[in-house]
């Protein structure tokens, strides 16, 4: 025969498992190690946005971020370390950002795709405010590193990310030669040159100057691409019947 529970003993047994399923789940070193990392990238990303690279110290990048002040040098090393660090965490954000899009086919699609993804970023409010954060942030260092000396962290890094970005558009652009999409004779290098200063070029005066038609830049900037890029058989390809 089975011995009835007190409904005293009952109800304290039903509030221990109701407090047990509302405990946290505690995170493991990697996950915490991993989450400050997150936070302290983010914070220098919008010091660097406001007020510079040269300027920011990682005593304040700590507390922007809710840490103890020696927590960046621990996690990076030093300032060149942190430089190195947000110029990858800038480049993944880019990348993230431009990866909810839809899936493009490498060549004349990727570029043209990656031009209409950069100008077309929006939102509101703080929303809004975040979209533009690291592309700020990025403008901000590049010219800082043009000011700065030849052997400074700073440049070096500034360097090493623009030269990914433009191999980036250097692959897409022998890809769509190859391809017959753009036209032949194209330098990939030149070209990559050009359209990612018209991009930047145009982000920067906007940043300055809200006035400026972002959307009516983009538009125009795809309509060059279409009458210099595309090869005149792709042209007539891809026309709509």
């Amino acid at each position: 025969m089975t011995r009835a529970v007190p409904p005293a003993t009952a109800r304290n047994r039903a509030r221990t498992r109701s407090a047990e399923s509302a405990r946290p789940v505690r995170r493991t070193h990697a996950q915490r190690r991993e989450e400050a990392q997150a936070r302290l990238l983010e914070a220098a990303l919008a010091i660097v946005a406001r007020r510079g690279a040269v300027r920011m110290t990682l005593a304040e990048v700590a507390e922007a971020a809710g840490y103890s002040r020696g927590l960046p040098a621990h996690r990076f090393g030093s300032k060149a370390g942190l430089l190195h660090a947000l110029a990858g965490h800038i480049g993944a954000r880019f990348g993230q950002q431009r990866e909810q899009g839809p899936a493009l086919a490498p060549g004349l699609d990727s570029i043209v795709g990656n031009i209409d993804f950069y100008f077309s970023r929006s939102g509101s409010g703080e929303r809004r405010a975040d979209a533009w954060t690291a592309t700020r942030a990025l403008l901000v260092m590049m010219t800082e590193a043009f000011m700065a000396p030849p052997t400074s962290a700073l440049r070096k890094e500034l360097i090493d990310y623009n030269r990914k970005a433009l191999a980036w558009f250097e692959r897409h652009i022998a890809i769509g030669i190859e391809r017959g999409e753009i036209v032949r004779g194209t330098d990939p290098a030149v070209t990559a040159v050009v359209l990612l200063g018209a991009m930047r070029g145009a982000m920067l005066q906007w940043l300055v100057d809200e006035r400026i038609s972002l959307l009516g830049v983009r538009d125009r900037l795809l309509a060059i691409v279409e009458q210099v890029l595309r090869a005149p058989r792709a042209r007539v390809a891809t026309r709509p019947r």
